[in-house]
């Protein structure tokens, strides 16, 4: 026997005779709730259907079976729509005072069936009843909440991570010049004090090839052809001291990064006595007057000065200006690096450069080494 159950229009079951039995002894159904089996003619109190068996005391409240006067008992052959399925097993007894989480209607102590609405005192709120909205509601209002603390902790925190990370490209640009100045160093000492760009003609002509003879005549007179910093890359003794070309990139420089790889794969066969001198993916440039035996002088620095000198009017070009060849994506205005010849790198601003700069006045008035006689040259190796 299949036995059907409505409480406040809601159809219930349909349930075997065990199951109802079992929900009564559980306190989930009430044996005044009306219910409807085939061959009953009309709606019937629990209690009168044949087999039930009602437990000696009842916790629920007694039923209005005239609630359900204006419903047409089924018949046979249209029975009542079938209810999702059982009532949910029996939880924990609710406490004096509890509140159905469904409708909010005070319930009984022990009671497990809401007799408002039919609900499971002891189960969450269902999907498509009220409960479910204000459920979802909360976790959508606390969704949005959370998404604008995040928007406010971003907003806050990315021009911070974004100036540590400027800061931190800084001093990894600060290591390469440290670096270039170093193999600067290491071919002096194998080279009688002498940078690249200031050597005996032997030397130029042993280290630059045929080409080396119109580098310098001598090393007290300009050079009578153009030398790059490509082309003092690509010395072998140079590349020997750098070791790779990676650290002729500053981090930076983001526009060269790319063109600074295929530098990095071509390597090998990078040799500006064989013809074939450093042409693409550089940061750095040197100075005409950086002699190791003074100093003082400068040696190296990042590729976005203003000029092609590092006295008169010169100044560092920053990538937050309207305009400048020489720029250099992560550093702004006033910003630049450069390394000594006594080894020693820095960051730079407007203040070390021009007539005035202290690292340039101290450029100029460095004396010895194998530099020609008076101020140091502040022109640079582009």
């Amino acid at each position: 026997m299949q036995i059907l159950i409505n409480r406040d229009g809601q159809q219930l079951g349909p349930y075997t005779l065990e199951q109802v039995n079992e929900y009564l002894a559980a306190g989930s159904l009430s044996p005044d709730d009306p219910a409807w089996h085939e061959g009953l003619a009309e709606w019937v109190p629990l209690n009168q259907v044949g087999g039930i068996v009602v437990p000696a005391a009842s916790t629920p409240p007694p039923f209005d079976p005239g609630a359900f006067g204006a419903s047409s008992p089924p018949t046979a052959s249209s029975p009542p729509p079938v209810a999702s399925g059982p009532p949910p097993a029996a939880g924990p007894p609710m406490a004096m005072g509890a509140v159905c989480p469904q409708c909010n209607v005070t319930v009984q102590p022990g009671q497990v069936v809401c007799m408002n609405c039919g609900s499971h005192l002891h189960a969450l709120p269902s999907a498509g009843k009220k409960g479910a909205g204000k459920l979802i509601a909360i976790i959508g209002g606390g969704v949005l909440a959370l998404g604008a603390i995040i928007g406010i902790l971003a907003s806050m925190l990315l021009p911070a991570l974004a100036r540590a990370k400027a800061k931190e490209n800084r001093i990894k640009c600060v290591n390469n010049l440290n670096s270039i100045g170093k193999a600067s160093i290491g071919f002096s000492q194998d080279n009688g004090g002498r940078t690249p760009w200031n050597m005996l003609p032997s030397q130029s002509l042993n280290h630059y090839g045929n080409a080396g003879t119109g580098v310098f005549k001598y090393h007290y007179e300009r050079p009578s052809t153009t030398l790059g910093a490509g082309q003092i890359f690509g010395l072998s003794a140079m590349k020997s001291e750098l070791q790779t070309a990676k650290i002729l990139v500053s981090p930076c420089d983001a526009a060269r990064v790319a063109d600074n790889e295929v530098l990095q794969a071509g390597w090998a066969n990078i040799d500006t006595k064989g013809g074939n001198p450093v042409t693409i993916g550089t940061s750095y440039i040197f100075c005409q007057g950086g002699d190791h035996g003074r100093s003082a002088t400068v040696i190296a620095l990042t590729r976005n000065l203003n000029a092609n000198s590092v006295s008169a009017s010169a100044f560092w070009q920053g990538a937050d200006e309207a305009a400048g060849a020489n720029r250099m994506t992560g550093l702004n205005k006033s910003q630049g690096q450069l390394v000594l010849a006594d080894g020693s790198a820095k960051q730079s601003t407007d203040a070390d450069l021009g007539g005035s700069g202290k690292v340039v006045k101290g450029h100029s008035n460095s004396v010895g080494g194998t530099s020609p006689l008076g101020a140091s040259s502040s022109a640079v190796i582009r």
